[in-house]
């Protein structure tokens, strides 16, 4: 029935909205209220939304004549770093045998972190049919990670208590996925975002967003990861120079000194309660200290792992196998993904990371000339 055919499309593409969204939203209750639910122990309703969405989408790749895989390299380079991790962890299993490589917990680790992630990307990339639905689910994710951090700062200040969210001994704010460090590497990248959104939408929800992007600042400034700072700072120098034409001085000095006003008016407010512990992690330790002092033993941490892999020179190419760094006597984290992507999975592995980086980086690149802003083309 070529008439009703429009219609079932138009049908389709909003169940999948729905999906998508419901999936943001068990996502998280799941990471910031503790609260999973799920018919029996390891099956979760977040899991069974994904898996039918990638269901979904196999199947439309399958019927569809008219599909086409976009952005073909990302899908690529996902399973390089999937085949090269499984191959890893059998050859850990089946001929290495590490004494104490957990074997049940890394075949989960390797669903988890690796799989799933390949699925995350596929049914948010290809589930999202046009600008208006791309639109509402970004907006939903955004109100997510604000949910997030709004949840953070409440228990930080002792307001509240929920799910897993509790802050460190050092008073350092922590969240959704994991200590300080990992929290305030997930908050700057939430940053950006909420900040084009405040400059992209008008009155209301302009203040409304323009409030969200303090908040994420205040978290991310709770949070004392320097690490964080850095990558806020390196990224907009780096976005400013990569969209430069784009971007009229005028403009970029009118961000940088909002930008700046905006981080005074956080650190007052916070600055009663954090201000001597953003002093002490800042300037202190940084000064009459060795360059492992100031690092907080990083350079210690990545140059015993490297150490390591230079006892056997083979494993600079092949790595360790997949999550084999847990498995090993070191005492702390190696504190650097892409460390850790080398060390257990060698240039494989690390040369996928990155290429999953840089070739997001490149296609939003590739892609502002033809974003439209209002009735002019533009880059927020």
């Amino acid at each position: 029935d070529l008439h009703s055919f429009p219609t079932r499309r138009s049908s389709d593409l909003h169940i999948v909205r729905f999906l998508l969204v419901a999936l943001i939203g068990f996502l998280t209750l799941s990471s910031v209220f503790d609260w999973d639910p799920g018919p029996a122990p390891g099956v979760k309703i977040k899991n069974a939304i994904l898996y039918l969405l990638a269901t979904g989408l196999l199947f439309r790749m399958a019927v569809d004549r008219k599909f086409v895989l976009q952005l073909p390299a990302m899908a690529t380079s996902f399973a390089v770093l999937i085949g090269w991790s499984i191959l890893s962890y059998l050859a850990i299993v089946l001929v290495i045998d590490y004494p104490h490589y957990d074997v049940l917990k890394n075949a989960f680790d390797l669903k988890n972190f690796a799989v799933d992630h390949l699925l995350f990307f596929l049914v948010f990339f290809y589930g999202v049919r046009s600008t208006k639905d791309a639109t509402f689910v970004l907006q939903c994710l955004l109100l997510s990670w604000v949910l997030s951090h709004l949840v953070a700062v409440l228990d930080a200040t002792g307001f509240v208590q929920i799910g897993d969210i509790e802050r460190r001994d050092d008073g350092r704010v922590q969240g959704l996925v994991g200590e300080s460090n990992q929290y305030g590497a997930f908050v700057s990248l939430t940053l950006p975002a909420l900040v084009a959104a405040a400059i992209a939408t008008r009155g209301a929800m302009r203040w409304f967003w323009g409030g969200a992007a303090l908040l994420t600042m205040a978290t991310l400034l709770m949070t004392v990861s320097r690490g964080a700072f850095v990558g806020v700072i390196v990224a907009g120098a780096a976005g400013a120079w990569m969209f430069r034409r784009y971007l009229s001085a005028t403009r970029i000095i009118t961000w940088t000194a909002g930008a700046v006003l905006a981080l005074v008016l956080v650190v007052v407010v916070i600055g009663v309660t954090y201000g001597e512990l953003l002093y002490a992690r800042l300037i202190g330790q940084a000064m009459g200290t060795d360059m492992v002092g100031a690092s907080s033993g990083r350079t210690e941490i990545w140059s015993n792992a490297i150490g390591v892999m230079l006892e056997h020179p083979l494993t600079l190419l092949t790595g360790y196998g997949w999550n084999a760094y847990w498995s090993m006597p070191f005492r702390y984290s190696p504190h650097n993904y892409y460390l850790a992507q080398w060390f257990n999975l060698g240039l494989p592995g690390l040369v996928c990371s990155l290429l999953l980086l840089t070739l997001a980086v490149r296609t939003a690149r590739a892609a502002v000339p033809y974003a439209l802003y209002g009735d002019r083309k533009s880059v927020v």
